[in-house]
């Protein structure tokens, strides 16, 4: 067939393809490819259910007494169920502390003061000496 770059040449003068692109591959490998996904999709799940039916049978049954006392809860410390809400409230309760006047132990005659009051006391008397 001569009519290759006869075509190319005349494609180039009109500015655009004469013929439009064959659809028939194109619909093939689509077609193929949608195939070949759902051969891997149903391989896996047969794999998935093989390999589940599989540990069952292998595993050592759960021992009577972990399946008697039922669930507990794990031992201290446990992760906070609102830990941006609880860091925010225990900031809130130093910062209380720090900035206010209270007994540390009253029968002792131990109190608290600011922490401001505190170093304008240090800077005025000093530090005590030993």
């Amino acid at each position: 067939m001569s009519s290759g770059p006869k075509s190319g040449e005349r494609a180039l003068a009109r500015g655009h393809e004469d013929r439009d692109v064959s659809l028939r591959p194109i619909v093939i490998a689509s077609l193929g490819l949608a195939a070949l996904i759902l051969v891997a999709v149903a391989a896996m799940r047969l794999l998935f259910v093989y390999n589940l039916d599989r540990t069952a049978k292998l595993s050592e049954p759960a021992n009577p007494l972990a399946v008697a006392s039922g669930e507990r809860l794990p031992p201290e410390p446990r992760l906070l169920p609102h830990p941006v809400e609880q860091l925010q409230q225990l900031r809130a309760e130093e910062k209380s502390t720090l900035e206010s006047y209270g007994w540390v132990d009253r029968s002792k005659g131990v109190v608290r003061i600011p922490v401001e009051r505190a170093m304008e006391l240090v800077a005025k008397r000093g530090l005590p000496k030993r």
